[in-house]
């Protein structure tokens, strides 16, 4: 009952009148109490209304997190996360590696032509682009956890399935699948480390990539034992029925199963502190900061970690005002989603009544509601009526309801996608503008550029080496070598990222050395120099891929760091999806052009690197 409610009914049962229709001598007798200010809280949101804190409070919220951070140390609930989010990008070249190896055993059994063999690995882009967007941003909607935990129970479900695809098409429909579920590892699990991590320790997020490179080195182990011996050297009339392309996908699935438990029965993850207090949870923030104590550490918490808690959770903890204005906006709109549904239902239930009399009743306790709950006289929802009226008996009735079932659903999506929207915009204020152009640019000039290199490889070798002679199993085990000369490049990555280069120039000089790599591989023929100069070109890509992975997400800030990181991470997969089908043009005229245009992109995104406006090293991640 509201604030006075109580006082009220008992003057009104004192006078005998209706309380819709109070007596003087109730309205003079009853003092009534002045009531408190209600804020309202929108049923899209997750947790009770705070005021907005000031830049300069946000900036002291922060660094009192990282003060707490810096107490909790980089102990046994970190290392443990490190290992689970490594897994998450061990698993996304795992299967990047997979696909790039089964590429020319598929096109065997199936018998598909080079112009369309292109469309798998684009199959496996478009999904990891669309999981890229979606992962990220709900991560910053509905936190780190709930993503962590699901990207790789989609890829594990999809990928076990495609080893049983019976026809080329429905092949490539589940590997997108299994693409949208692995696009989310990356920018989910490395803005989930980062923010888990103390200052001193946040450039482990670079070291984060020799999973990634692990991840190639043990798909190529794997395919080394499996593919030669379950596929056939030579073209076979009616296409190869081998079986080793199978073999490989649910051997990987039933690996990514085994992190899925590790990460979800083994583990028990934490809430991202930074998340929970962009979204006003500090009480939730404290106790996990808490708990991340306990289990660094046996002794009690010290008593500046205590005054930390006590501020976090006192200080910037504030109900928000009756006026604030991000209130009223989420109120109003929840108030508008919530009146075209009550509109959408009427008019559905308006269907069935009988006569103009009924209907005009109906329309008229429309009116009502809507009005009631926008608070004003006008609803400010357009009513759209179907072709022939509703209900109208002339056999519409059928059409009428779809109608109505589809307009629900648009309102619906349009709000989700209005808010999506909305999270781009922080993106692009002039602080960050520059910075978020450039990167996204270096995003899809890189994917191009190595997917262009990385996915052909393997058919490349066989066509190519040795004349075009090359037998498998030497196909597969130079593969093994390129993906375990990446490697070391992770370590590389990590002490250089911290020393006079720093995160920019270090990006730039090796992607400068990546794209003279890919010249000198086109250039030279030999086996030994093929080998040498691809290998290289794997140290120098990884190396470039390291900083870039740990770059991004230290150069936002967290409330926006899920979305930067998501879609950068769906501009490289964009790039994924179309250079396969570029590519396999290309090969129709000329087997080098991929290689002398991947090695421009090369060239032309490290030219983007050395004009970025901000340098991470040495930056506590916001």
């Amino acid at each position: 009952m509201p604030p006075g409610s109580a006082a009220e009914a008992a003057a009104t049962s004192k006078s005998g009148s209706s309380p819709l229709s109070p007596s003087i001598h109730t309205m003079t007798s009853v003092t009534m109490p002045p009531s408190a200010p209600v804020p309202v809280v929108s049923r899209f949101s997750s947790s009770p209304p705070l005021r907005s804190l000031s830049p300069e409070e946000l900036l002291e919220q922060t660094q009192v997190l990282n003060d707490l951070m810096d107490d909790i140390g980089m102990g046994k609930f970190q290392k443990q996360l490190l290992v689970l989010c490594g897994l998450g990008w061990f698993a996304d070249n795992m299967w990047l590696q997979c696909i790039a190896l089964i590429l020319p055993r598929v096109q065997a059994q199936f018998e598909i032509r080079d112009q369309y063999i292109g469309i798998l690995s684009s199959s496996m882009f478009v999904g990891m682009m669309f999981g890229a967007m979606f992962w990220g941003t709900l991560s910053d909607i509905y936190g780190r956890k709930q993503a962590f935990n699901f990207t790789l129970i989609v890829t594990t479900v999809f990928g076990i399935a495609a080893s049983f695809a019976n026809s080329y098409w429905l092949l490539c429909l589940l590997i997108l699948g299994l693409g949208f579920g692995v696009g989310g590892n990356m920018p989910v699990d490395g803005a989930l480390f980062l923010e888990f991590t103390p200052k001193k320790n946040q450039h482990l997020l670079t070291f984060l990539s020799i999973f990634f490179s692990f991840g190639a080195v043990a798909t190529s182990i794997l395919g080394y034992f499996l593919l030669p011996r379950y596929s056939c050297e030579t073209p076979v009339e009616g296409g190869c029925q081998g079986k080793g392309w199978r073999y490989m996908l649910l051997a990987m699935g039933s690996l990514t199963l085994s992190m899925v438990v590790g990460r979800v029965i083994l583990f028990r993850l934490e809430e991202s502190p930074k998340y929970l207090l962009n979204n006003n949870r500090h009480q939730e923030a404290a106790m996990v900061l808490c708990r991340i104590f306990k289990i660094n550490h046996k002794e009690t918490q010290s008593e500046a970690f205590d005054e930390n808690i006590e501020t976090l959770t006192l200080r910037f903890n504030r109900p928000v005002n009756a006026g604030d204005a991000s209130s009223s906006d989420e109120s109003s709109s929840s108030s508008a989603s919530e009146a075209s549904e009550a509109h959408l239902s009427d008019m559905e239930n308006s269907r069935n009544s009988n006569g103009s009399s009924g209907r005009r009743r109906t329309e008229s306790n429309n009116g009502h509601r809507i009005r009631r709950q926008n608070g004003n006289g006008s609803s400010g929802i357009q009513h759209h009526r179907p072709p022939g009226g509703i209900g109208n008996g002339n056999g519409s009735d059928h059409h009428s309801k779809t109608w109505i079932a589809f307009q629900r659903y648009r309102r619906r999506w349009q709000y989700k996608i209005e808010k999506a929207v909305e999270r781009l915009g922080p993106l692009f204020v002039p602080e960050f503008r520059l910075s978020t152009i450039l990167i996204w640019t270096i995003w899809a000039l890189v994917a191009f550029a190595y997917t262009a290199f990385n996915v052909f490889y393997p058919k490349f070798l066989q066509e190519h080496g040795q004349g075009g002679h090359q037998p498998l199993q030497l196909v597969y085990m130079d593969i093994l070598i390129y993906a375990a000369a990446g490697v070391p490049g992770s370590v590389i990555a990590t002490v250089m990222v911290e020393g006079r280069l720093g995160r920019r120039y270090t990006m730039a000089v090796s992607t400068f050395g990546t794209a003279l790599a890919t010249i000198l591989f086109a250039v030279l023929s030999s086996r030994v120099a093929m080998t040498t100069f691809s290998a290289i070109l794997s140290l120098l890509a990884t190396l470039n891929y390291a900083v870039l992975y740990s770059y991004t997400p230290e150069v936002f800030p967290s409330d926006i760091r899920g979305t930067a990181c998501g879609v950068a991470a769906a501009m490289s997969r964009l790039a994924g999806i179309i250079t396969p089908l570029i590519v396999g043009a290309m090969l129709s005229v000329n087997t080098y052009f991929p290689l002398y245009t991947a090695s421009i992109m090369f060239f032309v995104s490290a030219v983007c690197m050395c004009f970025l406006p901000i340098e991470t090293k040495g930056r506590a991640a916001t």
